[in-house]
């Protein structure tokens, strides 16, 4: 988007926004360790850390504690990636 505005592409554009892409990837539920994910799935991903980073800096929350946010937010998808993966099921199914 920044180089279709600007006109120009750089090398460095882009940086600094690798945490919010894997923390939006991993949400869309697609697997760190390959196997399955979807589009729709990483669209949603999209979808909902927009959502949670506009809604943190309308709540006028430091920067500093949205990175964090996003780091935690990516540590409990990875945490729930790998139970549903480990037992083969979705985690509401466990008495069925």
């Amino acid at each position: 988007m920044v180089t279709a505005r600007l006109g120009s592409g750089s090398s460095n554009q882009g940086e600094g926004f690798e945490l919010e892409v894997i923390a939006a990837v991993v949400l869309g539920s697609t697997s760190l360790f390959g196997g399955f994910g979807t589009i729709v799935g990483t669209l949603l991903g999209v979808l909902t850390m927009a959502a949670i980073k506009n809604g943190l800096i309308l709540a006028h929350v430091s920067p500093f504690y949205t990175q964090i946010a996003t780091g935690l937010i990516v540590l409990l998808a990875i945490w729930l990636n790998t139970r549903i993966l480990r037992t083969g099921r979705p985690l509401g199914r466990a008495g069925a």
